[in-house]
């Protein structure tokens, strides 16, 4: 107790596990572009598929931004607005995803959640209904890390999403978007590792870099995967454990 966290004895690693804390947890991340800007036939789809799953899983469900994002972040960089400015007005419109699925699936005792809810919350309310929404951006706002090239936030849906899983000790991470599988450009892979895709530096990623260099000291996810929502039973499939879409491994 005397120790001081500078101590490099003292904060060197030691092998103690770290605590699981909503190990039966299943995180689907909704991705903004990829389906809530698709309108009616991509959403309804995906969250009746959602629907269906809630017996058998417990899930938080979080939503990403979509074009409008582009549009006020647009607007931003024009008027000269600060990362840290720009990063809330991005999460403003993942919010809205967020309440646009949670209200589809209301009926069914889903309810959509804020970010202090998401983080300290989320195991009561998951004990009065099957599954939460929350919004996938972290809730930065002004503390958003400066970006080495630009103004744009780095730390966006993909990335929140992973670290609230990774805290939280989730069973499983899926993202769903609008392909499943990642081109590197040497063909499309069912599996592959962050660093090797890092690497290997494809023209279109489904989901944010900063994902692939957060697993590299992830403490509980070790693999995400990403599934095509636009084809009718695959997030079904990846809830289920079975082998679909793209595995991404640290």
């Amino acid at each position: 107790m005397r120790q001081t966290l500078l101590d490099r004895d003292l904060v060197r690693p030691v092998g103690r596990p770290v605590i699981r804390l909503l190990p039966w947890l299943e995180v689907v991340s909704i991705g903004g572009t990829a389906i809530m800007d698709r309108g009616a036939d991509a959403v309804l789809s995906v969250v009746d598929e959602l629907r269906a799953a809630l017996p058998e899983h417990r899930m938080l469900i979080t939503t990403g931004a979509g074009v409008r994002a582009r549009h006020v972040l647009g607007v931003g960089l024009d008027l000269g607005l600060p990362t840290a400015a720009l990063a809330g007005l991005a999460a403003t419109e993942a919010e809205q995803h967020g309440h646009m699925i949670a209200a589809l699936l209301a009926a069914d005792g889903v309810s959509y959640v804020p970010h202090e809810t998401a983080a300290g919350q989320l195991a009561t309310h998951l004990q009065a209904s099957r599954a939460v929404v929350a919004n996938g951006y972290p809730p930065y706002g002004r503390h958003e890390f400066p970006p080495a090239v630009g103004k744009i936030p780095v730390h966006r849906a993909d990335a929140g999403t992973f670290l609230l899983a990774d805290a939280y000790g989730a069973e499983r991470t899926i993202y769903v978007k609008d392909v499943d599988g990642i081109d590197t450009g040497s063909g499309t892979v069912a599996r592959i590792g962050a660093a090797e895709l890092l690497d290997a530096a494809p023209a279109a990623l489904p989901i944010d870099p900063l994902v692939l260099l957060l697993m590299a000291t992830a403490k509980h996810v070790r693999e995400i995967r990403i599934v095509d929502g636009l084809t009718p039973g695959a997030l079904t499939r990846a809830l289920a454990g079975e082998d679909v879409g793209t595995v991404v491994h640290a």
